[in-house]
């Protein structure tokens, strides 16, 4: 962890604390929200060094007609574009399918009601996993739509695009030397990533930081839990009032685990199941 020990808080909050990474959401989250930090990861990874990010909304909430999604960290760009920076863990997160998802929500929630098509903001989908999403064995993969002319493929610069990243496949760029940053749960300073080394160094190596990742683990715990309480209550009415309720508790800890706010061994104790079988259901949660 760090040299700071943080007599405050218990031995089991210290541990969480200190075995959180950037990849996991807890952390990401609270460190997503310093512009610095999204704008370091942005410049990197998009390799525009004179991209300047305006605002930041971490854990920012949109809703289809039929469909919520809560993503990671919306970003609005000083040249009107948005770009939503997302983390996966789970390799079974159908991917492509979700960037684009992903993609059309953010472009309907942020096109105001009545624009020229011609005004409709450009979107890109920074989307970075700990697994190689696109089994292409590449670090970075870009992904824009193109036309197909003849026998060539040529861009058709619609203004959405989509950029695959992942700490799995070291390629020795700039690139894969941020993403490795991602998967330390030690304090870090790296030269070439100050703003990313500072947050870290806070909230992980300082008592303010660490209490701050406490209160709100500890308030996303228990929002998750009441949301996925009352959503799997719903579902099980007609199943009776009692299995509801053993529902929404099961998919409010697996909720939790695919936020990396418990574990699956924490989770199955709460729940008095095996390992296996909570594993079973987070997977299924996560693939809805």
């Amino acid at each position: 962890m760090s040299k700071t020990q943080n007599l405050t808080l218990d031995k089991k909050t210290q541990e969480e604390i200190k075995n959180l990474r950037i990849i996991d959401d807890a952390l990401f989250r609270l460190m997503a929200a310093r512009k610095g930090v999204c704008q370091e990861i942005l410049r990197t990874l998009l390799d525009d060094d004179e991209l300047e990010v305006v605002e930041v909304t971490p854990q920012n909430e949109m809703i289809s007609l039929f469909r919520g999604v809560i993503l990671d960290a919306l970003c609005r760009l000083s040249n009107g574009e948005y770009c939503n920076i997302e983390m996966q863990k789970d390799d079974r997160a159908n991917d492509v399918k979700r960037t684009r998802y992903h993609a059309s929500l953010v472009t309907v929630n942020k096109t105001p009601k009545g624009t020229d098509f011609g005004l409709i903001p450009s979107v890109k989908i920074l989307y970075i996993t700990t697994y190689d999403a696109l089994g292409n064995g590449q670090t970075l993969t870009y992904v824009s739509r193109c036309q197909k002319v003849k026998d060539e493929y040529l861009p058709l610069n619609d203004g959405e695009d989509i950029i695959y990243a992942n700490t799995k496949i070291d390629d020795s760029t700039k690139h894969s030397r941020l993403l490795k940053l991602f998967l330390k749960s030690d304090c870090f300073y790296d030269e070439m990533f100050p703003a990313l080394s500072e947050a870290m160094q806070f909230y992980k190596g300082t008592e303010r930081g660490q209490e701050t990742v406490s209160e709100v683990t500890k308030k996303w715990k228990q929002e998750g839990y009441e949301a996925g309480l009352a959503e799997g209550t719903k579902q099980g009415i007609e199943q009776g009032r009692e299995e509801g309720r053993e529902e929404g508790k099961k998919q409010a800890i697996a909720s939790m685990i695919s936020k990396g706010l418990l574990t699956v061994t924490q989770g199955a104790e709460e729940l008095g199941i095996s390992e296996e079988e909570l594993q079973r259901i987070v997977t299924g949660a996560e693939g809805k």
